[in-house]
């Protein structure tokens, strides 16, 4: 189930608070940004990675399904960060113009490992009563 925690601006920058709170270790890293009006990214889980998403910059809306319930977080500070266990199939979308997204992930790339399938049609562009909202600003 989706995660989302808090790092305060106080607390050591370093990546160790994460690895602490996560109960695993940063073994890639890669950044999300450029991203044209209305283009959308992930759309897939996986077999064993986890991720952690923060946005650097900027503001990013993530839906996340997990077997049971839908999630839809907004990341507007780059003190809050969203965990994702490898069963959470994620979509980011809405991204500001400026949007940095940086993602971390306890596994290397492995393009093989991927879920593409939701578990249950993606309601994006529906009403957003229709499944569990968090907002976060």
């Amino acid at each position: 189930m989706p995660q989302l925690v808090y790092r305060s601006a106080l607390e050591n920058p370093d990546l160790a608070w994460l690895e602490e709170r996560w109960h695993t270790s940063v073994q890639r890293s890669f950044m999300i940004y450029n991203v044209p009006q209305n283009a959308v990214r992930g759309g897939h889980s996986h077999r064993h990675c986890q991720m952690a998403l923060v946005c650097l910059v900027g503001s990013v809306d993530v839906y996340v399904q997990t077997p049971a319930q839908d999630f839809t977080y907004s990341l507007r500070s780059p003190e809050h960060f969203l965990l994702l266990e490898p069963q959470d199939w994620r979509l980011m979308y809405n991204f500001s113009p400026d949007a940095v997204l940086l993602v971390l992930a306890d596994r290397s790339y492995h393009s093989t490992v991927y879920i593409d399938s939701a578990y249950r049609p993606v309601p994006i562009g529906q009403k957003r009563e229709e499944h569990l909202s968090v907002l976060v600003s």
